[in-house]
C-alpha cells in the first residue's frame, strides 16, 4: 500500500485528484490532503509519504520550497509537480531540486494515473509501510508532536549559500530567479525582527559586488557611492525600499551581458520579461518595455501575445498578483505598502484587483498563509 499526500489549494482539484486516485488504483491510499504549505510541512512532519502530489502555486512555503524542503531533508519522497504554467523557470527550478515529474493543468486521468504508477515503481518496496491497523479511541484523536510552527517568512540563507546560489544563477542566465532570491533575501532579513539586518545586508552587498568584479565589469561611480554610503546608513525596515532598489541595480550589472535588444524574438521577449520583473514598483507601460527593446509597441504586442499566449497587460498584471501574494506571505508590511510597492496608487483598487484574480481579499490571504496551531 503506497501513501499519498495532495497539496493544491483548490478544494475541487483536491477532491477530484483524490477520487480517481482511490477509484482506479486499489494500492495506493490517500493519508493527507494539504490546501497551502503550512498544512503540507505538518504532514511531511507527521505522516509517511511515498509520494506528494505538489502544486506550486500554493500559499507558502509555496511548492518549490517544499520541494526544497523535502530534498533538504534526504526523504525518499517522490513528488509530482501540478501546475498550470508551463514556464521554463518553474520547470529548471523544479529539476535542479530534482523533482520526478510534472503535470499540466487541466491533468488527464490517464495522464495521472500513469505518472503516479510510475513514480510508485521507483519506491523501494521497502519503504511503503502496511496500513495501519486502527486502534479504538475515545473521543478525538490526539494531535501528534509537532515541532514549532514553520513561519511563512521566507529563511535567511547564510553568505556562502547566497554566493554559491546567485552565482550558480547568473551562469544559468536566469535574471529574474536571481533577482527574486536577492529580494527574498533582503525580506527575510528584514523581517526577522529578533536580529538587526544590518550585517546580512552588507555581507549580501559584499557578494554581488564580488561577483560583479568576477565579470570584469567596473561599478558605475554612482553605484559605487551608494554602496560605499550603505555602512554609514541605519540599515532597518525604514530602508528596506532604498536596499531592494540598490540592490536591484548591481544585479542588473551581473546581467548586463544578457541584454539582447536587436537578435531572436525569444532573445527580445526574454528582454521585456526581465525589464517587466525589475520594475514591478513601478508603472510600466507596453510603450516603454517597447522603447526597452527599440521595436514599435505594436510589434511587441503581437509578438508577446505569440510568444506568451497572454497580452502584456495580462503577464503584468500576473506577476504584481505574484509578487503581491510573496508580500504578503513573507512579510509583515501593511497591505497598503503593499500596493505602493507594486504602483497601485489606490490601495481598494489593489485589493479588488487581488481579490478578482485570487478569489480571496489581500487580508484573508495573509491569514491563509498563517502557520495553524493545535490547541494545547
Amino acid at each position: 500500500m503506497a501513501d499519498i499526500v495532495i497539496v493544491e489549494d483548490e478544494e475541487l482539484e483536491r477532491r477530484a485528484l483524490r477520487t480517481i486516485l482511490e477509484r482506479e488504483l486499489p494500492d495506493v491510499r490517500v493519508v493527507g490532503e494539504a490546501k497551502n504549505g503550512a498544512e503540507a510541512v505538518q504532514l511531511i512532519e507527521s505522516v509517511h509519504i511515498d509520494l506528494m502530489l505538489l502544486d506550486i502555486r500554493i500559499p507558502r512555503p509555496n511548492g518549490l520550497e517544499l520541494l526544497e524542503m523535502l530534498r533538504t531533508k534526504q526523504l525518499p519522497t517522490k513528488v509530482l509537480i501540478i501546475t498550470a504554467y508551463d514556464h521554463f523557470e518553474i520547470m529548471q527550478a523544479a529539476i535542479q531540486q530534482r523533482a520526478d515529474g510534472f503535470l499540466l493543468k487541466p491533468v488527464r486521468t490517464e495522464t495521472l494515473l500513469k505518472s503516479v504508477q510510475d513514480c510508485l515503481q521507483m519506491v523501494p518496496t521497502e519503504t511503503i509501510r502496511p496500513a495501519p491497523v486502527p486502534s479504538p479511541r475515545l473521543g478525538p484523536a490526539p494531535c501528534p508532536a509537532q515541532p514549532d510552527p514553520v513561519s511563512p517568512i521566507a529563511s535567511v540563507q547564510d553568505p556562502a549559500t547566497m554566493r554559491e546560489r546567485i552565482g550558480a544563477l547568473v551562469q544559468a542566465h536566469a535574471y529574474r530567479d536571481c533577482l527574486t532570491l536577492v529580494r527574498r533575501q533582503i525580506e527575510a532579513l528584514h523581517a526577522h525582527r529578533e536580529t538587526a539586518p544590518r550585517q546580512g545586508v552588507l555581507d549580501l552587498s559584499e557578494i554581488l559586488t564580488d561577483l560583479v568584479a568576477c565579470t570584469g565589469r567596473p561599478l558605475p561611480d554612482a553605484l559605487a557611492r551608494k554602496i560605499d554610503a550603505l555602512t554609514a546608513q541605519k540599515l532597518d525596515q525604514r530602508n528596506h525600499y532604498k536596499v531592494q532598489e540598490l540592490f536591484s541595480e548591481i544585479t542588473d550589472l551581473l546581467f548586463a551581458d544578457d541584454e539582447d535588444h536587436g537578435s531572436s524574438a525569444e532573445a527580445r521577449i526574454e528582454t521585456v520579461r526581465n525589464y517587466i520583473e525589475r520594475n514591478l514598483n513601478k508603472s510600466v507601460t507596453l510603450e516603454d518595455a517597447a522603447e526597452h527593446v527599440h521595436i514599435s509597441p505594436c510589434y511587441l504586442s503581437r509578438l508577446f501575445h505569440k510568444h506568451m499566449d497572454m497580452t502584456f497587460i495580462a503577464y503584468l498584471k500576473e506577476r504584481r498578483v505574484e509578487r503581491a501574494k510573496e508580500l504578503l506571505a513573507g512579510s509583515s508590511l501593511p497591505i497598503v505598502n503593499v500596493a505602493l510597492d507594486l504602483a497601485y496608487q489606490d490601495a481598494n483598487y489593489f485589493c479588488k484587483a487581488f481579490k478578482k484574480a485570487v478569489g480571496v481579499s489581500p487580508t484573508e490571504y495573509r491569514r491563509q498563509c498563517l502557520p495553524s496551531t493545535s490547541p494545547a
